[in-house]
């Protein structure tokens, strides 16, 4: 009855796509496997919260939350601190065309790179007045904003929001397996082999830098959706996403605060791995990552308090703005662990087992890459998630490292690469480059599928020389 253990993730995928609210659909496909382990109504009920804080009471998993907090927390403390404005009136001296403002972007990207939200936010902010004055494309420029936030992100092996949580994913799924490298190794391997982000990188700078045919091709029809809000909702929400600064436009308000993350999160990372190796890189390798990024999130929301401080910005406005930035993620910590829960479920329910070892050995090795980066594109596309994507694809894959030969890395790729399909098209950056996301998404897809295509005929590669 092991097939049973599809149900749930099934139940949240058909859910998802049908309301497209996802927090409802997690919370129903944990429901249902609680129904289907307990066979009882009521005991699968009470089953959830058993679900819930096991996903979230582990070790890996509060640190994951926490450095997520303090990503929040800090990029709201910059935006206050009028870093982000500043910084935009200083680097648009310099973009006098559209091609400048989209290099922009990716220059961008090495002040901005320790959140997809804060990139966004910020890039967008910074840049899209540019836009407007030189007259270039909002869909193009929210094409390669989309591209620099996500999947150059999920690149960058250090001090990240998004390395966290692969991190804490990878560790959780690798346990019992007999699978001796560590986690974090395991993912710095894994980033050779994100084909769909690599080939989206390269795409835009294509973009960027000629052109590339951006916007010429579409794919569908530009579709308007009614909010299902009540009148008074949304004009809450205009409100609140009303920009206010508080505080003079200052640059350095957003470098310092940069630096300091880079520097404290390398020093932790050598500090936490220094008993374990004599050389400095030996000890990186050997750092313990969890501690290591939330403890440099930490030290650099104190010495950014501090700093703040000395320009008289005082310790109750910067309390309210480290709460309110914690608010903002939430959404995503509901949806993180709702996702772990989710997989808790399945796994009791017997999904290892369904996918043992007889069953991958009837599957054409070239195949076995490719199919998992298929199924997690299509689910990302579906749900609208790469977090629970990953979180929901991530013991397949290493299911199919265990009873394969191919290498864990090559399968923890793929995860990333198919959980990262649908944020190519973000509403967030349709957003903040001032245009719809329908003309945003039917400009980008022509170009997600030109990646999706590549990574697929790339992995069916490695299947053959794996």
């Amino acid at each position: 009855m092991e097939w049973l253990s599809l149900v749930p993730a099934l139940i949240t995928i058909i859910a998802t796509f049908k309301t497209k609210k996802l927090i409802p659909s997690l919370f129903l496909g944990i429901i249902i496997g609680g129904f289907i382990q307990t066979r009882s109504l009521f005991e699968g009920i009470t089953a959830i919260s058993s679900y819930i804080v096991d996903a979230a009471a582990s070790e890996d998993s509060i640190y994951t939350l926490g450095f997520l907090i303090a990503f929040g927390a800090l990029a709201e403390l910059i935006e206050m601190a009028g870093g982000i404005s500043g910084f935009s009136q200083m680097v648009g001296r310099h973009i006098k065309s559209e091609k400048k403002v989209l290099i922009g972007a990716w220059i961008l990207s090495a002040f901005t790179f320790f959140d997809s939200s804060f990139h966004t936010i910020s890039v967008g902010t910074m840049l899209n007045p540019l836009v407007k004055k030189v007259k270039g494309s909002k869909e193009k420029f929210a094409f390669v904003l989309s591209v620099t936030s996500l999947q150059l992100i999920l690149l960058i092996p250090i001090a990240t929001a998004y390395l966290g949580y692969m991190t804490t994913l990878v560790t959780n799924n690798i346990k019992g397996t007999g699978i001796g490298q560590s986690a974090y190794m395991i993912f710095l391997k894994s980033i050779l082999w994100n084909f769909f982000s690599w080939a989206m990188i390269i795409i835009a700078l294509g973009v960027t830098f000629f052109g590339l045919g951006f916007g010429k091709f579409k794919i569908g029809k530009v579709k308007t959706e009614e909010e299902e809000f009540t009148k008074q909702h949304i004009e809450r929400e205009l409100r609140s996403s009303q920009k206010v600064e508080e505080y003079p436009k200052n640059s350095k308000n957003l470098v310092m605060p940069i630096i300091v993350l880079l520097i404290s999160t390398v020093f932790f990372f050598w500090w936490t791995g220094r008993e374990e190796s004599e050389t400095f890189f030996g000890a990186l390798s050997a750092a313990n990552f969890n501690v290591s990024i939330f403890a440099g999130a930490l030290l650099t929301i104190f010495v950014t308090s501090i700093y703040y401080t000395l320009q008289k910005i005082s310790l109750a406005e910067i309390e309210a703005h480290i709460i309110i930035g914690a608010e903002k993620v939430m959404g995503l910590i509901m949806i993180l662990v709702l996702s772990w829960a989710l997989t808790i479920v399945t796994e009791k329910l017997g999904f290892n087992n369904l996918i043992g070892e007889d069953v991958i050995r009837s599957i054409p090795k070239f195949m076995i890459p490719a199919s998992v980066f298929i199924i997690a594109g299509v689910i990302s596309y579906t749900i609208g998630s790469s977090w629970a994507t990953w979180a929901l694809i991530m013991p397949l894959a290493i299911t199919f490292a265990v009873n394969s030969d191919i290498d864990v890395a090559i399968m923890v790729g793929t995860v990333w690469a198919g959980g990262a399909v649908v944020d190519v098209a973000s509403p967030l950056s349709a957003e903040m480059a001032d245009t719809t996301f329908g003309e945003h998404l039917t400009t980008s897809l022509p170009f997600v599928l030109a990646g999706f295509i590549l990574s697929v005929i790339g992995y069916l590669i490695v299947g053959f020389i794996a």
